[in-house]
């Protein structure tokens, strides 16, 4: 099946919660960065009469859903939703259960955090890993990530005006998490957020607007693998969309470091094509390939587990093993190695009557 590549940022507030931007004023940050879309999601606060195309943006809307007594734990993005849900008893599994029942798709925010000394908030981590049915995790929170590195004044003040030179890629126990989830077979989906807000800070004569939206805009987006072409009809549009994350065909992407459109992780079983997000019921081998739109260092990781790893534009991987593949790929800025792209899952299932022979590893291309 063909697909169609939408670029949008996820996880943005507006003048409705604690940002500093209309919609309107979103969708112009968002046109100037390039994007395709947005998703708007505000704190337990839910303007969908502003969804809609604005100019070649479309603008979708969601909620940040938090118990206002408990504001430091349990922060669940509702995306696909139709109507506000803040209202929803607090609990996070009735939170969860509420966006389901309303035929959304309900991920855990930023569910591992670190705050550095002078980031000046706090840690807002998930802690109800009871709660179950959520789509999955926002695996990189681009805010999250950054105020976790500042840890002093030197490093707060190099971030707040190069914060390229600091950010590096999601928690290492927010990766660990994912693929612990996975290895025990939950088919949960990655997303990439920007928690733009928008706020200015001063700091003695100094004053400044910190991660503004437009720059957030050309930073941590998800890419999106939709079926048909824009209708021009929004609703219709954001199903294609809502879609694309129900089946978790997309994936996370830093295209301040380079852009990513054209990436694609796929596996062939069968001489059947399968995308991101697939499960696949393997009777014989299973082929993975991972292409990327410039030259990085290349993973594969399985259950956790890098599996085949080179440098260049092509990976390709053959096993018959079980289990859940997701595809990375780094590229190197002022001398560090940085995430650039991660995809979400290919889950892969095998019959027991299948002997295992040994793997056979294609590397560099």
């Amino acid at each position: 099946m063909a697909f169609y590549e939408r670029v949008g940022n996820l996880h943005i507030h507006t003048s409705d919660s604690d940002g500093h931007a209309t919609h309107a004023e979103v969708a112009a940050h968002a046109a100037r960065a390039g994007l395709d879309l947005v998703v708007v999601t505000d704190h337990n606060a839910f303007a969908g009469e502003r969804q809609g195309w604005y100019g070649d943006v479309l603008l979708l809307v969601g909620e940040e859903l938090h118990d206002p007594e408990d504001p430091h734990h349990n922060h669940l993005l509702a995306l696909g939703i139709g109507r506000d849900l803040a209202a929803a008893e607090a609990d996070p599994q009735a939170r969860i259960d509420a966006v389901r029942a309303e035929g959304g798709l309900a991920y855990l925010a930023h569910p591992v955090e670190h705050s550095g000394a002078r980031a000046g908030e706090p840690e807002i981590d998930w802690v109800r890993w009871d709660a179950g049915g959520y789509a999955g995790l926002e695996v990189w929170n681009y805010m999250s990530e950054f105020k976790a590195h500042l840890a002093n004044w030197p490093v707060t003040l190099l971030a707040v005006y190069w914060p390229e030179l600091v950010i590096r890629g999601p928690h290492a126990e927010t990766l660990a998490l994912w693929d612990r989830l996975l290895a025990e077979g939950a088919l949960v989906y990655g997303i990439a957020g920007s928690d733009a807000h928008g706020q200015t800070y001063t700091l003695g004569p100094l004053r400044r607007q910190v991660l503004p939206y437009e720059y957030l805009f050309r930073a941590a987006n998800t890419h999106f693998l939709v079926e048909e072409v824009w209708s021009g009809d929004a609703a219709r549009d954001a199903v294609l969309v809502w879609d694309a994350l129900r089946l978790g065909r997309a994936y996370l992407a830093y295209d301040r470091l380079a852009p990513a459109r054209g990436f694609r992780f796929t596996a062939e079983h069968d001489a059947v094509e399968h995308p991101m997000g697939d499960v696949i019921e393997a009777s014989g081998e299973v082929v993975l390939r991972i292409a990327a739109p410039a030259r990085a260092y290349l993973r594969l990781v399985q259950n956790g587990f890098v599996v085949a790893e080179g440098v260049g534009t092509r990976l390709t991987y053959h096993t018959r093993a079980p289990g859940a593949y997701r595809a990375e790929a780094y590229r190197s800025y002022a001398l560090r190695r940085r995430a650039w792209i991660l995809s979400n899952p290919i889950v892969v299932h095998t019959r027991p009557s299948v002997p295992p022979p040994a793997e056979r590893y294609l590397g560099k291309g």
